[in-house]
């Protein structure tokens, strides 16, 4: 009969030493935390944290009446509903004393959330915008969205929808669009036909980059050209793993382009995955400035 009670650690043999962790199990344990921190981060953090970015644009000859104007361009927002970005992009807006807000493509997918682009529109210019014009992405297009029922939920919320056309605004500058270069019929041969092109200042909207390397040679320069479409790489943990077609060599940011300066803008929403990682959504904000 064993003279221990069952549980008891016998006296002539040591107890087993608990086995500490290896290095191997810290750096498990490290690596699980990474992934958590940057799944939280891609999922929760980055989706919701707007990156303001201001910019001068020099404008030869620009009179004194325009001096200081404010444009700040809203580009792939895909929005579903009124939300927490937006109303910081709202804020935004009123804030900072913006005059134009130009959104350039792929506002909505389906034609169902046309409802809060009328609504973002009508918030934009009760911040105190004097002005709102868009135009079309390569989601309205797949979206099967007719161009008239985007105009029109532009032009109920008090907007202006332009395609391969041109338009003089109330602040006195004119506004080129295209349709979208990826999948919509992107012409700026026909959007120059009605230019003004003794404006004082002219400003090009587009929604995939691409066409900027690709203007018609009797094309100008425009003061400003502004396009969207790449979200910017969307997923960059430290390089870009990708752009959509029709994006060309274009990524985020300023370039210097056939068709002039041009900035391209990393969105402010998410497409096919809702995940942004080391690429916050952004608003830029433009300021005309004598050249």
């Amino acid at each position: 009969m064993d003279p221990f009670p069952r549980g008891l650690p016998r006296l002539d043999r040591p107890p087993a030493k608990r086995r500490g962790w290896s290095r191997r199990d810290w750096l498990r344990a490290a690596g699980g935390c990474c992934v958590a921190i940057a799944a939280g981060d891609a999922l929760v953090v980055e989706p919701r944290w707007l990156s303001i970015t201001e910019r001068d644009v020099p404008v030869d000859g620009l009179p004194t009446s325009l001096e200081g104007l404010k444009i700040a361009q809203l580009s792939d927002l895909h929005l579903s509903a009124i939300g927490s970005i937006e109303e910081d992009v709202v804020a935004a807006i009123r804030s900072l004393g913006v005059h134009l807000v130009a959104f350039t493509g792929d506002a909505v997918e389906p034609a169902s959330n046309l409802s809060s682009l009328e609504a973002l529109v009508s918030a934009a210019l009760a911040a105190g915008a004097s002005e709102v014009v868009g135009t079309m992405g390569n989601w309205e297009h797949w979206g099967h969205i007719p161009f008239a029922d985007v105009a029109n939920a532009y032009a109920r919320a008090g907007g202006t929808l332009l395609g391969n056309e041109s338009r003089m605004l109330k602040s006195g500058i004119a506004a080129v669009a295209t349709d979208d270069y990826c999948v919509g019929r992107a012409d700026l041969g026909a959007a120059m036909k009605r230019v003004n092109r003794s404006a004082p200042a002219t400003v090009l909207l587009t929604h995939a980059p691409g066409v900027l390397d690709q203007p018609p040679k009797d094309a100008p320069r425009f003061d400003l050209a502004l396009a969207g479409h790449t979200h910017g790489g969307q997923v960059r943990p430290g390089f870009t793993l990708w752009t959509p077609p029709g994006s060309g060599r274009f990524v985020a940011g300023a370039y210097d382009t056939p068709c002039g300066p041009a900035y391209v803008s990393r969105g402010i929403g998410t497409s096919v995955l809702a995940v942004r990682f080391g690429c916050r959504p952004e608003l830029p904000i433009f300021r005309m400035t004598r050249g």
